[in-house]
C-alpha cells in the first residue's frame, strides 16, 4: 500500500478522470473524514507558471460558500505515480451523478425534477452574482450530484480555469462538453447564459434519457419536442433555455428559475390571500430571544444545548415557508396543516424546495456544532435576499478578531432576528480555524 500524501490523505480508490486531472476519493487522516482529491496533470510538463494559475484558482474557489457546491480545503503538492503532481483537497459529496440516474433509467417524479431545476438555477445564481462572476462553463449529468436525501450538489469546477486570467493569457481556450456546450463556448466565449444552456440540455437529457445531439434539428439549434415528459411550464423554459442566441434566452439564473416558479407561485400566493386567517401560531411565546446557551469544549456531542441550538440555528422547513413571521412565534397545528395543503396544489413543489433549504443548513451548521470555537463578532450591515416563493432570509456580514487577525464573514438569519440587529452590534459566531475560519452566526436574538 503506497505511504499516505502529505502522511495525512490515505487513497482509497479513483472517482473519476478528466483530461487533466483524476480524482480520487481519500481518507483525512489527521481529521477522520472522507476527502475528494483532484490530481492536476500528474506529469514532468507541470512547470511553476502552471502550479501559480492552479492555486490562484483554487483561491478563488476557496471562496465559495454554497451548500450544493463542494468545500475546497486546501491545496498541496507532491509526487503522484513518479511525477510531480497538484492537488486540490475538496469535500466528499457521496450521491450519485444525473449521468448514472439516466443510464440506470431510473425514473423521476415531477417534484423531483422541478426541485432539481430550482435548487441548480439557485447554484448558477450565487456563481453569476459574484464579482466577477464564477462560469462553470462544463454543466453535464456527471457533474451533478444527488445526495441520498435528495439534494443535488455541483462539482468539478476545473473549466472554470480560464474565467480568472492572468494578463498574458487570451480568451480564446475552448473548454466544456460536446452536446451540452453552448455555440458561442465554440468560439472560446463564455457568459453566464452559456451555463444555462448546458443545464437546460443536461435536463432535456435526464428527461428524454436521449443525448442532447439527437435533438438537433436542421437548423442547428435543439429542438425540445412537444411531447416532452411533464409538459408546461417545463417545456418552455427548457426552450428558452436552449436558444442558439445568447440574448435570446434568460438574461440570469434568477430570471429563469423565476419562470419555473411563476405557476407554482401564483397559486400559492393566491390560496394565501383567501386562507391567511386560518394561518394562527399557537403559543405566542418568543421562541429566539434568549442568549445563546454555554457550549461545552469540542468536540461536542448534538444532544443537550447543542442540539437545541443546532435546532434553532438551521429553522425548519415551516419557518422557512413564511420568514417574515417566524422569530416571532411558533407554528402551530393549523400552519403545518396548511402547509400539508400547498404541498398538494403546488404538487410537491413547495416542500421540496424548502426541506432542501433546511437540509442545507443543517449540513452546514452540523460541523460548526460539533467542532467550531465561538467569537464575537461586530455585524457590518445587512441585506434580504430571497429564498424561494418570494420569501427572504437576511444575510449579515460580521467581522471578528483572533489572535490579533481580523475576519470576515457572512450568513443568513431570519428577519425577524435581523431586524433586532444594527452595524456595530455584537453577535456570537462559531468559526473554523482550520476552514481559513470559516463561520457561522449562531446569535438567536
Amino acid at each position: 500500500m503506497p505511504s499516505p500524501l502529505q502522511d495525512r490523505y490515505e487513497i482509497i480508490r479513483p472517482l473519476g478522470r478528466g483530461a487533466f486531472a483524476q480524482t480520487l476519493l481519500a481518507r483525512d487522516r489527521r481529521l477522520g473524514r472522507s476527502v475528494a482529491l483532484k490530481v492536476l496533470r500528474p506529469n514532468r510538463d507541470l512547470d511553476a507558471k502552471a502550479y501559480e494559475l492552479f492555486e490562484r484558482e483554487a483561491t478563488v474557489l476557496r471562496e465559495l460558500r454554497h451548500p450544493s457546491i463542494p468545500a475546497i480545503h486546501t491545496t498541496f503538492r507532491d509526487d503522484y505515480e513518479g511525477n510531480p503532481a497538484a492537488f486540490l483537497v475538496m469535500e466528499y459529496i457521496e450521491g450519485h451523478s444525473l449521468a448514472e440516474l439516466i443510464e440506470s433509467r431510473r425514473h423521476l417524479e415531477l417534484g423531483d425534477v422541478l426541485h432539481l431545476m430550482v435548487e441548480l438555477l439557485g447554484v448558477l445564481d450565487y456563481l453569476h452574482s459574484r464579482v466577477p462572476p464564477v462560469l462553470h462553463r462544463d454543466i453535464k449529468p456527471a457533474n451533478l450530484i444527488v445526495r441520498p436525501d435528495g439534494s443535488p450538489a455541483l462539482v468539478d469546477f476545473g473549466a472554470v480555469r480560464n474565467v480568472f486570467r492572468a494578463p498574458d493569457e487570451d480568451g480564446s481556450t475552448i473548454v466544456g462538453t460536446h452536446g451540452y456546450m453552448p455555440y458561442e463556448q465554440y468560439m472560446g466565449q463564455a457568459s453566464p447564459s452559456s451555463d444555462l444552456f448546458a443545464l437546460g440540455a443536461t435536463f432535456l437529457h435526464l428527461l428524454t434519457g436521449r443525448a442532447p445531439p439527437e435533438f438537433m434539428g436542421s437548423t442547428g439549434r435543439l429542438e425540445v419536442p412537444g411531447g416532452l415528459p411533464f409538459g408546461e411550464p417545463l417545456r418552455s423554459v427548457l426552450v428558452r433555455l436552449l436558444a442558439p442566441a445568447p440574448a435570446d434566452r434568460f438574461q440570469s439564473a434568477r430570471e429563469a428559475r423565476a419562470s419555473l416558479l411563476g405557476a407554482a407561485y401564483e397559486r400559492s400566493t393566491a390560496l394565501v390571500a383567501v386562507n391567511d386567517h386560518t394561518a394562527v401560531a399557537t403559543g405566542s411565546a418568543p421562541r429566539y430571544r434568549r442568549p445563546p446557551p454555554v457550549l461545552a469544549p469540542t468536540p461536542r456531542a448534538l444532544k443537550g444545548d447543542t442540539l437545541r441550538l443546532y435546532e434553532a440555528v438551521t429553522y425548519d422547513p415551516l419557518m422557512l415557508i413564511s420568514t417574515s413571521e417566524r422569530g416571532k412565534s411558533r407554528a402551530g397545528l393549523m400552519d403545518w396543516m396548511l402547509f400539508a395543503f400547498f404541498s398538494v396544489v403546488t404538487i410537491g413543489i413547495l416542500p421540496g424546495i424548502f426541506v432542501s433549504i433546511w437540509l442545507g443548513r443543517r449540513r452546514r451548521y452540523k460541523p460548526f456544532l460539533q467542532h467550531g470555537l465561538p467569537a464575537q463578532a461586530r455585524v457590518i450591515d445587512k441585506v434580504d435576499e430571497k429564498t424561494a416563493f418570494d420569501e427572504k432570509l437576511t444575510r449579515v456580514r460580521y467581522e471578528f478578531e483572533v489572535d490579533g487577525h481580523r475576519h470576515r464573514g457572512s450568513d443568513q438569519v431570519l428577519p425577524a432576528i435581523a431586524e433586532l440587529w444594527d452595524p456595530g452590534d455584537v453577535i456570537q459566531v462559531l468559526y473554523l480555524p482550520e476552514e481559513d475560519y470559516d463561520s457561522v452566526i449562531i446569535s438567536t436574538s
